[in-house]
């Protein structure tokens, strides 16, 4: 067998190490337990992120798992510094920069209020005058402001870079409301036990899924992944993932 010189192999590993890095999914995600977050020596964690991992293993891809702020993974995902990210609120803006999966899970947006705010407020109207803490950008920011608009304009829309900062403010009276995901507002609420309570009669539905960046994720991938998706659906691996972050599954789609 013919022996390779130096130069050789050292060219062969620059021609193969790109092939090799090209197997990689990156995923970007921001901290949004129960869906995709950090915890301590565990490292990331979550709905998303479990869903993501059997993704990997059914392409026999290896991923690289990031925590990013909403804003910066939004970026990194749209321009192909990564690959695809979750979880995301879908709208028809997003969609020319990233591909969404199905549906993954539903969820409630919610108004939260120390109890002397939230019993007295039993309608939009209740809103006026108040100060509501939101995640910005976002698309619960959006459902925030439809709601401003309904309600001509009679409560401040205060931006804050996570929905855990606008609870926070809300305990410490900076705020009198936050408008937050429900799932990620009862974990911290859970966990903090905040005397931040729901106001239930108020808020939008939505959905969150997977998403895609354009730049790095074909057409012919992204419906692979797909139906790696339907898949995992008909075998109930959506629902138990479910299950084990109590959240609420979408029907098969």
């Amino acid at each position: 067998m013919r022996r390779l010189n130096i130069k050789q192999l050292i060219a062969m590993g620059i021609l193969l190490f790109p092939l090799h890095a090209a197997q990689a999914f990156v995923v970007v995600g921001h901290e949004s337990e129960p869906f995709y977050f950090t915890d301590g020596s565990k490292g990331i964690q979550g709905a998303c992120y479990e869903i993501i991992q059997q993704l990997c293993k059914l392409e026999a891809r290896h991923c690289k798992f990031k925590i990013a702020p909403l804003r910066l993974a939004l970026s990194m995902i749209k321009k192909g510094e990564a690959d695809l990210g979750c979880p995301l609120i879908n709208s028809p803006p997003r969609n020319s920069a990233f591909s969404f999966s199905r549906g993954l899970f539903k969820t409630h947006l919610y108004f939260y209020g120390l109890p002397n705010v939230a019993h007295k407020i039993q309608k939009y109207e209740d809103l006026k005058g108040l100060s509501v803490g939101v995640q910005s950008p976002s698309m619960i920011e959006v459902s925030l402001q439809r709601i401003h608009e309904f309600s001509d304009k009679s409560f401040k829309i205060m931006p804050e870079n996570t929905a855990i900062l606008a609870l926070r403010k809300v305990e410490k009276k900076n705020y009198q409301l936050a408008y937050v995901s429900g799932e990620m507002a009862r974990v911290w609420l859970k966990r903090t036990h905040s005397p931040v309570i729901e106001v239930p009669q108020l808020g939008e539905d939505t959905e969150y899924s997977i998403f895609f960046s354009r730049k790095t994720i074909s057409e012919k991938q992204f419906n692979k992944l797909q139906s790696h998706l339907t898949e995992l659906s008909k075998n109930r691996f959506l629902d138990s993932i479910a299950e084990k972050y109590q959240l609420t599954p979408l029907v098969d789609q």
